[in-house]
């Protein structure tokens, strides 16, 4: 039986998400007793012991169905932000989040527009609702608000911009969206993925909550606790907007999609200003080393408001992605974004940022020429 007939049209349109192996997959294959993942901007500190210590509490719980509506964490969370738990939407990580917001909006021939390159699940969400992507590159990397404006038709429904962007690490200041969201029909729904919000210092970064707050009711601000918060293995995102459209939004939700032990993470993780503070001062140190390193190797990179950094090669970056991987180095090859002489690289620690710097010299002077 051919099933690509039975499904819906759109479906045969998304190509499928190829997940990286796991590290101890890799070490098994390649023969390697250990392995640096500086793949996926996870937090190399991992979690709190706040976040340890109120798992362990809550594993009595497991028998029971988690809160539906995330009460707790909804107070937490809207405590934290200065907005309130109407404003919220929690999910299963921002993935799902984003989900819910395209099944709540989009209609088949809506029109979507989608900088380049960029997170990939925006694409997804997109054609899953059999809407079209209107992708947009400009002449910057990521996002560029001028050239994004000027894609707007009747028909636009949605606009995406990553900030800071995936994976440029690249940021729009807050006078240009400022000025970008004062020009787009309010009936427009502009979606600021701040997922790397946290790692921002750059004092002309904006914080789209505030824009929110401001009066511009158009816009969705995602967040994670996967990045700084190093919770990314139990999935835990929100979506902060207009309570109009989180109304309308919870319609979609699933009822118990956030577990019960992510809830309880989440609380904890946000009372744990300690590690917040030292993943913060990791991932400055790690720019400055990146940074120096790099321009001793004459490479170029793109300064990065993230916990990662875009690095071009100079050359197709291929095989000095599989030397690194051979070698126990485990970096995102760029290709899937259109940047197939770059790679994607995780600050991680002290130790593991110098690990990869060893493997990735070793790796340009043996591949030279």
């Amino acid at each position: 039986m051919k099933f690509d007939k039975l499904v819906r049209e759109c479906i045969n349109q998304i190509p499928p998400y190829v997940p990286g192996k796991p590290i101890e997959e890799v070490q098994r294959e390649l023969g390697l007793s250990t392995a640096i993942k500086m793949a996926s901007n996870e937090n190399p500190l991992g979690f709190s012991n706040e976040v340890r210590q109120a798992i362990t509490a809550a594993m009595g719980q497991l028998p029971l169905y988690p809160d539906a509506n995330q009460y707790y964490l909804k107070e937490a969370l809207a405590k934290e932000l200065g907005v309130t738990p109407e404003h919220l939407l929690i999910g299963n990580g921002s993935d799902e989040v984003n989900k819910i917001l395209g099944e709540t909006i989009l209609n088949p021939q809506d029109e979507v527009i989608i900088p380049q390159p960029t997170f990939s699940q925006y694409e997804y969400i997109t054609v899953l609702m059999g809407a079209k992507p209107v992708f947009v590159s400009g002449t910057t990397l990521g996002n560029d608000l001028q050239a994004m404006r000027s894609a707007v038709t009747s028909k636009t429904k949605m606009i995406f911009i990553c900030n800071p962007n995936n994976p440029t690490g690249t940021i729009v200041t807050r006078d240009e969206l400022v000025a970008f969201l004062r020009s787009i029909p309010e009936d427009i729904v502009v979606v600021v993925d701040e997922a790397y919000s946290d790692f921002a210092t750059d004092p002309d970064y904006p914080d789209g909550i505030q824009l929110l707050q401001e009066g511009f009711k158009n816009v969705v601000v995602y967040r994670t606790f996967s990045k700084i918060h190093g919770l990314a293995g139990i999935r835990l995102g929100y979506a902060v907007a207009d309570p109009g459209l989180i109304k309308q939004m919870l319609k979609v939700k699933e009822p118990f999609n956030v577990n019960l032990l992510a809830q309880v993470a989440g609380i904890a993780a946000l009372n744990s200003k300690e590690h917040i503070m030292l993943s913060k001062e990791l991932v400055k140190q790690s720019r400055a080393e990146f940074y120096r390193e790099l321009d001793r190797l004459k490479l170029s990179y793109l300064p990065t408001e993230a916990n990662f950094i875009l690095i071009d090669c100079g050359r197709d970056s291929a095989e000095i992605y599989h030397y690194l991987l051979q070698n126990g180095i485990i970096v995102r090859a760029t290709h899937s974004f259109g940047l197939p002489t770059c790679i994607r690289v995780t600050f991680g620690t002290v130790e593991q940022n110098q690990q990869f710097f060893k493997v990735f010299k070793e790796a340009l002077e043996k591949l030279a020429g």
